[in-house]
């Protein structure tokens, strides 16, 4: 899927990893900040698996500093607008 100013949009799993890679955390941490378990996350950041659920997406979003509508829709800029 293309977004209008010619960018691949990127599938939730590889946000997900994106998010996480760019608030230097591994998935270890990431998954004790928000209350679940690393393989959890590890599954979300393959595109095959189950995706995770509306509040573990807003717990990610917010420990990892991005937009919640990026992070779930793809849409928007990765920054949080404070």
């Amino acid at each position: 899927m293309k977004l209008d100013s010619g960018r691949t949009m990127e599938d939730m799993a590889t946000r997900i990893r994106t998010a996480r890679l760019r608030a230097a955390m591994t998935q270890s941490q990431l998954a004790e900040r928000i209350g679940v378990t690393r393989s959890a996350v590890a599954n979300w950041e393959i595109s095959t698996r189950p995706k995770p659920n509306v509040a573990n997406l807003i717990a990610i979003a917010i420990e990892t500093n991005v937009s919640f509508e990026w992070l779930a829709l793809g849409r928007g800029d990765i920054e949080l607008k404070v």
